[in-house]
């Protein structure tokens, strides 16, 4: 069995389609993927691009990363401006990682809390890392595993003022594909700073 950063799980595949739906959301805008494994949702994002450096992958894995790394040659065997990989653990050298990269007006996220001790840190680092603007966004697409799950997601949003919006993904191709147990406990949420009050028409507004 492949480890968990070398698959792809349903909730990439559904944010990917999201995103290839609704390509103005990345496109001309920088993109940072979080916990990328295999790398899908940025190597979704760097193809709508035009400039597809303005995406960056990233994870905590080495062996991870030298695949991510393998996958953006794959995936871009000619182009001179690529997709750029970096190693990321969340919630620690933020600063650096700053200075390096600067902030995203996009994140993504897919399946990256399997376990509550990781939803603190992911939502620090979004919050340090994402652009102080009324369009930035982290969309977060997962399983809730268990039932304590969402919950938890939400409040630790609520302590970084980010505000979420769970988006309706019924009319997802992909989603639409998945077997019913997964659709269950399948959410796409759409993360805002709290300045952002807006509902889109496409979203429900959760109460925190």
């Amino acid at each position: 069995m492949k480890p968990e950063g070398q698959m792809v799980w349903p909730a990439a595949r559904v944010l990917s389609q999201y995103i290839v739906d609704q390509p103005e959301l990345v496109q001309t805008r920088t993109v940072l993927e979080l916990g990328a494994g295999t790398g899908l949702l940025g190597l979704v994002a760097a193809k709508l691009s035009p400039c597809p450096r303005k995406v960056v992958l990233t994870d905590n894995n080495m062996t991870t990363l030298d695949m991510m790394e393998a996958n953006i040659e794959e995936n871009f065997p000619t182009q001179t401006t690529i997709p750029r990989c970096a190693h990321l653990h969340w919630g620690e050298n933020l600063d650096k990682f700053l200075s390096d990269h600067g902030k995203f007006d996009v994140i993504l996220g897919a399946d990256v809390i399997l376990w509550t001790q990781y939803i603190r840190p992911l939502f620090k680092t979004v919050k340090n890392l994402l652009s102080q603007t009324e369009t930035a966004m982290f969309l977060l697409c997962y399983q809730c595993r268990y039932t304590e799950l969402k919950d938890k997601v939400y409040e630790a949003a609520k302590e970084v003022n980010l505000l979420g919006k769970e988006i309706q993904i019924q009319e997802n191709a992909t989603f639409s594909e998945l077997e019913d147990k997964t659709k269950d406990t399948l959410h796409l949420i759409k993360f805002c700073h709290q300045f952002v009050n807006k509902c889109e028409t496409n979203a429900v507004c959760s109460t925190i």
